[in-house]
């Protein structure tokens, strides 16, 4: 019986095509990218695999490979698919040209791509930084401890965002960093990360917090009743003599609305809310209380008057408030200072009835 199983000839024996895995193209995917470059409309794969010479399930091979790596982009018409060159600029070029401090890190974590603005701001060469860890660079960005814990994004954790504290000639410096799970030509897992100079913003803020605990401090040890309201007619200080001479704590009154149980029985607008709701109404003047006096137009306003609502027998308080802005003009609130001049009004009283 004659045996019809087919015999290969040693002549045709069947290759299996080079797959790229992010190393150097191979010579099969330059002729497939040098004939696509010829049809920019694109080409199906009938088409390339006759243009190079080549099997199409081959070809299909390298074009998914050119596809996974962002060399080649793909649109579906009908049952057929239309290859075509992308026209996505390179990480490489990309990595030079922009302003951004952008690194790239492969799966043991050393740096196989840094832009120009993270060399400069490291400081050292090109060579000091590739292939080294972000814990071992001039000026190291993390500790080797934050570092080992990067490895969970190489694994498919989601995004980190961090916030970085440096020492760069002596100075702190904060950065606001973003790492990113990436995959590398090939499928090779790696780590984009990403970093804003936030240092201004970080200095402003602690400026902004140092004058505020001036303010406070100031504010505390005056003898002088006082307190600051904001935009929103919340209350912002309350300062100690307040609390002295209205019996209500700061700690019940910041951040609410009720700087009116100094003064009144029920709920009415004080004097630093009437000077706030004129300036939010530029034109419009709310008197508001009998016999106020509007003092530098729209900055200030005072009045002089009774409230019974204070102490056992009622106070005379001689209010100012005040509008405060911040540097640049911008309103952040009123502040409203009191003075008891009981005493005053009683000596004028008594001379005016002659007693």
């Amino acid at each position: 019986m004659m045996n019809t199983t087919s015999r290969r000839r040693p002549g045709n024996k069947r290759v299996r095509p080079a797959v790229s895995t992010g190393g150097p193209a191979t010579d099969e995917e330059t002729r497939i990218k040098e004939a696509l470059r010829g049809q920019p409309l694109g080409m199906n794969i009938k088409e390339i695999s006759a243009a190079i010479g080549m099997s199409r399930n081959s070809a299909a091979k390298y074009l998914d490979v050119l596809t996974a790596t962002g060399q080649l982009d793909v649109r579906q018409i009908g049952n057929a698919k239309l290859y075509y060159l992308s026209r996505r600029v390179p990480v490489h070029d990309i990595l030079h040209l922009t302003r951004e401090m952008i690194v790239m890190l492969n799966s043991t974590l050393r740096i196989v791509q840094a832009s120009d603005s993270f060399i400069a701001f490291i400081g050292g060469t090109r060579e000091q930084v590739q292939n080294s860890q972000l814990s071992r660079l001039p000026i190291p960005i993390l500790t080797g401890r934050e570092e080992t814990d990067l490895f969970a994004l190489l694994k498919g954790g989601p995004p980190w965002k961090k916030e970085i504290r440096l020492v760069k000639n002596g100075s702190p410096v904060y950065l606001d960093a973003r790492f990113v799970p990436s995959v590398f030509d090939g499928g090779s897992p790696g780590i984009t990360v990403m970093f804003e100079n936030i240092t201004a913003q970080r200095q402003a803020e602690v400026a902004l917090m140092e004058n505020e605990r001036f303010l406070f401090n100031v504010l505390q040890i005056s003898p002088t009743p006082q307190f600051f309201i904001d935009r929103n007619h919340k209350i912002v200080y309350w300062n100690r003599a307040m609390e002295i001479m209205t019996k209500l704590r700061e700690a019940e009154m910041v951040g609410t609305g009720n700087h009116w149980k100094a003064f009144y029985p029920s709920p009415q607008p004080c004097l630093a809310d009437i000077i706030l709701d004129e300036a939010a109404v530029p034109g419009v003047g709310q008197p508001g209380f009998a016999g106020d006096q509007p003092n530098t137009a729209e900055q200030a306003r005072e009045l002089t008057e009774f409230f019974p609502a204070i102490g056992p027998s009622g106070r005379w308080l001689r209010c100012t408030a005040t509008l405060v802005r911040d540097s640049n003009g911008n309103l952040t609130g009123a502040m409203e200072t009191l003075e008891d001049v009981t005493a005053v009004k009683q000596r004028e009283f008594r001379v005016e009835n002659g007693t």
